[in-house]
């Protein structure tokens, strides 16, 4: 008898969800982001600020595997001393990669926060004065929630980044 009651009940919602829903749009905030001038060129600093610090990982991963390879090497032959001297050093560098590793993983979520906080802020503003002024009921972010289905016409992403490029164009720095 639950189960019937459950199951009416889920049917009278669902009935009426057509009537009630209103007009919903939806934005790939995600995508915006990097589309809009001000993402691309914020997305590039943030690549530059990436390159020197992803060097020095590779160069100490790569000192670790030199290390590493050195120990399998010299296993049978060198002396202990040797040997122990080898670890000492594959454990320095093991230490120091992942020191910088978390260092940078730290320092490349701050800065990305930073880039897009800003960004993201915008975006919602523009998404709520497109919404409004559209008769939108709700907007929901695409990548919030798994979708099925999206019709071209409730996807308000590229109305959005055209309007944040008029509203704040990226001027050379």
């Amino acid at each position: 008898m639950r189960r019937l009651t459950i199951l009416a009940a889920v049917v009278l919602v669902a009935a009426a969800l057509p009537v009630s829903a209103g007009k919903i749009g939806f934005v790939d905030a995600e995508r915006a982001a990097e589309s809009i001038d001000e993402g691309k060129v914020k997305l590039a600093e943030l690549q530059a600020w990436q390159a020197p610090r992803q060097a020095q990982l590779d160069r100490l991963r790569a000192e670790v595997l030199s290390l590493r390879d050195q120990l399998i090497e010299q296993e049978g032959t060198a002396t202990a001393e040797k040997i122990a001297e080898i670890e000492r050093n594959q454990v320095r560098v093991m230490r120091e990669f992942e020191d910088a590793r978390r260092s940078y993983e730290r320092e490349l979520e701050t800065r990305k926060n930073q880039a897009l906080d800003d960004i993201s802020r915008k975006i919602r503003e523009i998404g709520i004065e497109i919404a409004k002024a559209n008769d939108f009921d709700a907007v929901f972010l695409v990548g919030a929630q798994p979708m099925v289905y999206i019709a071209e016409s409730a996807d308000l992403t590229d109305q959005i980044i055209r309007t944040y490029n008029q509203r704040f164009p990226v001027t050379n720095r």
